[in-house]
């Protein structure tokens, strides 16, 4: 737990490089560069940007998949890169979208098999779900077929 002082996500100077190419050919691709960040417990923060921008490799460092080039950060009062274990008990990440949802089953059944192989038992993994689905107003697309929905069009009208 984060102590009422601290902020929840804490960012500084935040610096993601890679390395690409061949032998010869190498050179250096800055992925992030100056992220700072301070997110105070409780609030709720849009990450938005362009293809390419860093957004999902800021992500990733903030849960200790990948380690800072140069920067400092702080997530849950937890040093990502050194306490990634302790770090993931507190957090949960979705990359890719709808890559965690079946294709051809509805969302609520694409919720229910996620529910099952993380043995989430069934009251808390009904009550995570209406959490959820009132949050994120998802309702309307719980009994629709992934496939079918445009997310953001309204796909209870089909």
């Amino acid at each position: 737990m984060t102590r009422a002082t601290e902020p929840a996500i804490a960012t500084e100077g935040l610096r993601r490089e890679f390395t690409v190419g061949r032998r010869r050919a190498r050179r250096t691709v800055v992925a992030v560069s100056g992220v700072d960040l301070r997110i105070e417990p409780g609030e709720a923060v849009g990450f938005l940007g362009p293809n390419g921008a860093g957004k999902s490799t800021t992500i990733k460092m903030l849960t200790g998949i990948l380690v800072p080039t140069a920067g400092s950060l702080r997530v849950c009062g937890l040093d990502p890169t050194r306490q990634r274990r302790e770090l993931a008990r507190r957090l949960g990440v979705v990359f890719g979208q709808r890559s965690q949802l079946w294709w051809d089953l509805p969302l609520r059944d694409s919720f229910e098999l996620l529910g099952s192989v993380h043995r989430v038992p069934a009251d808390e993994h009904r009550a995570r779900l209406d959490r959820c689905v009132d949050v994120l107003q998802l309702a309307p697309f719980l009994d629709v077929p992934v496939r079918s929905c445009r997310w953001g069009s309204g796909c209870a009208r089909m």
